[in-house]
Parts: C-alpha cells; sequence; structure tokens
C-alpha cells in the first residue's frame, strides 16, 4: 500500500478556501514562501489556504480510511466540505477517494499508485485538481471515476471529477453527468 504525500498547494482562484486534517499522523505543515505563512496541522483546527498563494509542504499525508474518522477535508464554506482519504476499493486497486463530508455521500475516486506517491494540489476556477506524480516528477495517468446517481463507479474526464468535487465542498448540490 502506498502512501500519498502532498508536497505543494496552489490556490490560483480569487476565492479563500479552508483545509483541516484528522488523523494520527502525517498530518503536515504548510508554508507560503512568499507570505511567511505557517501552520501544523497537527491541531486538527481548519486553517485558510490563500486566493492566488501557493504553500509547500511537509509530511502532509493523505490518510489511510480509518473507520470515518482519519481524513483531510476542504471547504469553500464551512461547515461544508469535501473529506478526502486514500483506501484500496473492491476492486483491489488504490484510490483517492472523494467523499461529501455533510453527507458522506461518495463523490469520485482517482486511481492512484500502490507505491508511495506524491501530489501536486491545485485549485482553478474551473475545479480542484490532484496531480499525482512519480517519484521520478512524472505525472501517473490513472483511471478517475465518479459515483453516479444509479449507485455505479463510472469513469469520467478528470476535468469532471475536479468540478464535481468543488462543487461538494461548497456545499452546493452534486448532479453527477
Amino acid at each position: 500500500m502506498g502512501v500519498g504525500w502532498i508536497d505543494r498547494i496552489y490556490n490560483n482562484t480569487d476565492q479563500t478556501l479552508w483545509w483541516r486534517s484528522q488523523d494520527s499522523s502525517h498530518n503536515g505543515a504548510v508554508v507560503a514562501p512568499n507570505t511567511n505563512t505557517r501552520y501544523n496541522m497537527d491541531d486538527g483546527q481548519w486553517h485558510e489556504i490563500s486566493p492566488r498563494t501557493s504553500y509547500q509542504a511537509d509530511w502532509c499525508g493523505i490518510p489511510w480510511y480509518w473507520n470515518g474518522q482519519h481524513f483531510k477535508a476542504i471547504s469553500t464554506g464551512l461547515p461544508n466540505n469535501l473529506q478526502i482519504v486514500t483506501s484500496f476499493m473492491e476492486d483491489g486497486q488504490n484510490y483517492i477517494r472523494f467523499d461529501d463530508g455533510t453527507t458522506g455521500r461518495p463523490v469520485g475516486r482517482q486511481g492512484a499508485p500502490k507505491i508511495d506517491f506524491h501530489v501536486w494540489l491545485r485549485f482553478e476556477p474551473d475545479g480542484w485538481y490532484w496531480d499525482i506524480k512519480n517519484t521520478d516528477g512524472s505525472t501517473v495517468e490513472l483511471a478517475t471515476f465518479i459515483y453516479d446517481q444509479v449507485k455505479f463507479w463510472v469513469p469520467v474526464a478528470l476535468n469532471v471529477l475536479a468540478s464535481t468535487a468543488k462543487a461538494a465542498g461548497s456545499g452546493q448540490h452534486v448532479q453527477p453527468a
């Protein structure tokens, strides 16, 4: 089982975002080099991701699912949020899984390597993106899925998952295509 590490965070929007880590380890520390903003996510509190800002993250793991108690959460308007975990699914593959933190409803999942991997998290005007990187720096191309209305995992383009995730994090009703 691979561990996912968030190395960089880019908020390329004009909107303030919020995130927190709920985990027993590897919550992470975050630094915005141009603003001297620093915070340690071990406190389990919500932290601001400022507009038009980039961050370096250290030891910022994507938690393995454990009884609904370990996750990273992202929001555009509290208390609504999108919860993110890494998990094996029914097909034996490793995924980053996205769930609506208010309703518990699965929103989507993105394939992830079974070995340790690194992620650059980008917030763009058209959605949120989890760019999975190999240890050699190349982008991993894996299947992306969304949980549809008839309760099946169906493959979608990454930009569809990004806009669906953005809607769930803002508390908007998510209506998969």
